[in-house]
């Protein structure tokens, strides 16, 4: 019975090699060395022997694919040469990601500021909100005088105080 496990074992892990063995990548670098990974190259297609699922010889360079089909017409010559400019070259895919990479990053840190923008004046009004609720109830308040020393306010300044702060909350915190 032990006999027959360990067989059953053994046949599981020869089968299960080869269908690993072929999610590897195998191409030649810029120096000519083989290299194998798991990870995509960065070199040129045309050096890749082999990718995941295919095997040597199926993946073909782009230049190789099209060698049997006809050559395009060449464009026609443009009646004024100052008419168009020329087109810039399109973005190679790595270009194509670090510009996408880029992008999502400026608009992540737009956010955040934005968030914590809308924290602090939230904050802001909070602080205010009390401040008016406190003039409202008849709590003792002081403003900073001239020569910096406290000054109590009294009712005609209190109202004051209380019309300009509920002014300042309806223009920033409504």
């Amino acid at each position: 019975m032990k006999r027959s496990s360990a067989l059953c074992l053994l046949a599981a892990a020869t089968l299960a090699v080869p269908v690993q063995a072929l999610a590897y990548w195998q191409w030649r670098d810029a120096n000519g060395r083989m290299v194998y990974s798991d990870v995509p190259p960065s070199a040129a297609a045309a050096r890749v022997l082999r990718a995941p699922g295919r095997f040597a010889g199926e993946l073909q360079p782009v230049e190789a694919a099209n060698a049997g089909a006809p050559a395009p017409a060449p464009a026609p010559a443009p009646a004024k040469a100052s008419a168009k400019p020329a087109a810039a070259p399109a973005p190679t895919p790595e270009e194509a990601f670090q510009k996408r990479r880029e992008a999502s990053l400026k608009a992540a840190t737009e956010e955040a500021r934005k968030e914590s923008e809308a924290a602090e004046r939230e904050a802001r009004c909070a602080q205010l909100r009390n401040y008016a609720n406190g003039l409202q109830q008849g709590m003792r308040a002081a403003v900073a005088g001239p020569d910096g020393s406290l000054q109590h306010l009294n009712s005609d300044q209190r109202q004051a105080e209380v019309l300009k702060t509920n002014a300042s909350l309806e223009k920033n915190c409504s």
